[in-house]
């Protein structure tokens, strides 16, 4: 009686999936592999947001690349803006836009080691081969939504300090000098806070001074100039901001991308692509206590904003060891109760709307469940606790499609 009894209870469980979600019937009619799927779900839409469950998957990569490549060749985006510091990205966008250097160089510009690997490269490198190959109103531009790092933005927004007002590029030299990236963790907070106002009066001064700065440039280089400040202000109060960080960093990184949208936009360029981790793109918010960056573009774009989400079953990552600082491979396993929306599909795409027209898939993605969420730090205990990688949330109120990966792999380092 007792073995009847754990049968029946392992059936139960096979059948549900996970926890209470019962997946009996749901069915996989509506995934598409993802090289396959023509996105024109997305294609229509003003900002098209995506995730990653982790940053350490190849896997991830490759799905932002191949969604990229397609909402680029087929449906006429030209803006893509990384979860990466923005004047490293400006960096980068040198290179793609036909500057020297590679697309190795290029990756590490992006400011942080997550991008370091040769996926990166590989998707940096396919921009600027695509760019060679079109018309300068074609070619697709680069930017980064990020305000952690000093280096890059100092040092483009002193190059045009020297064109367009020589005398200010040692005051503000000297007045931003506790703005580094070596030291961001490390510097006394005094002095990042002296270097925060400065850098406040600059963005002033700066806009105080637009026509004489336009004048002396242009209205583009004027734009991005004043937001390599705005990035070194904001930077600054970041390092000092304690337990308001995070939430400080979301608000500003979609601030970031509504300015790019702006900009690009005026220049006809209307449609935008946003990629980065799933805890900022997910319009739910479902990572966080606060409003995230996901809920604010949902909040401004509406119906505009298209999410798309990833997921894994079993995933072999690279992460920070935030035991040892150094960065090491990590393995997690969840028993998504996705996976039986996506069958046998190694990278599956599937279109939720669609989908929820079979109504057991409909209660599946209306359920709160489980899914992969791995942010830059990890230890190896967390392996064993579930709650430690995954984010509860509702698929159908986060987005809009999901990519599923059933066996995620590790990043390939430079």
């Amino acid at each position: 009686m007792k073995r009847t009894l754990l049968s029946i209870a392992a059936i139960v469980l096979a059948a549900t999936g996970c926890g209470d979600v019962d997946t009996s019937e749901v069915t996989s009619k509506a995934v598409i592999p993802l090289q396959q799927a023509p996105l024109a779900d997305a294609a229509a839409k003003r900002v098209v947001g995506i995730g990653e469950a982790t940053h350490g998957n190849k896997e991830f990569v490759q799905t932002r690349m191949l969604i990229i490549q397609k909402l680029i060749r087929e449906h006429g985006f030209r803006t893509v803006a990384l979860e990466a510091d923005f004047g490293g990205a400006a960096a980068a966008g040198d290179y793609v836009m036909g500057g020297q250097g590679s697309a190795e160089a290029a990756a590490a510009a992006l400011g942080f080691a997550l991008y370091r690997t040769r996926e990166t490269a590989d998707l940096i490198k396919w921009i600027h081969d695509y760019n060679a190959a079109v018309a300068d109103r074609d070619k697709v531009r680069l930017y980064g939504f990020d305000m952690q790092r000093s280096d890059r933005n100092k040092e483009r927004l002193l190059s045009y300090l020297a064109k367009v007002d020589p005398t200010q590029v040692r005051p503000v030299q000297e007045s931003l000098a506790a703005l580094t990236d070596a030291t961001r963790t490390t510097q006394d907070a005094g002095k990042v806070t002296a270097a925060a106002a400065a850098a406040g009066r600059l963005v002033a001064q700066m806009t105080a001074n637009r026509e004489k700065y336009v004048s002396g440039s242009s209205a583009e280089s004027f734009a991005l100039a004043l937001q390599h400040a705005e990035t070194l202000h904001q930077g600054a109060r970041l390092q000092t901001s304690g337990n308001d960080y995070a939430s400080k960093r979301d608000a500003w990184m979609a601030e970031k991308i509504d300015w790019i949208a702006d900009l690009e936009g005026a220049q006809g360029r209307k449609k935008i692509i946003v990629a980065g981790h799933n805890g900022h793109i997910d319009k739910s918010g479902a990572a966080f206590s606060f409003e995230s960056m996901g809920p604010r573009l949902a909040k401004t774009y509406g119906d505009d904003y298209f999410a798309i989400g990833t997921d894994f079953g079993t995933s072999t990552f690279v992460s920070r060891d935030d035991g040892s600082g150094e960065r090491r491979r990590f393995t997690v396993e969840n028993d998504s109760p996705l996976a039986k929306l996506f069958g046998d599909e190694p990278l599956g795409y599937v279109n939720l709307a669609q989908a929820s027209a079979e109504p057991a898939n409909r209660r599946l993605l209306a359920s709160e469940i489980r899914m992969g969420n791995v942010g830059e730090g990890f230890r190896s205990f967390y392996s064993s606790l579930t709650w430690a990688y995954t984010v509860k949330m509702v698929p159908a109120q986060a987005y809009d499609a999901i990519v599923y990966v059933p066996r995620a792999s590790p990043v390939t380092p430079l």
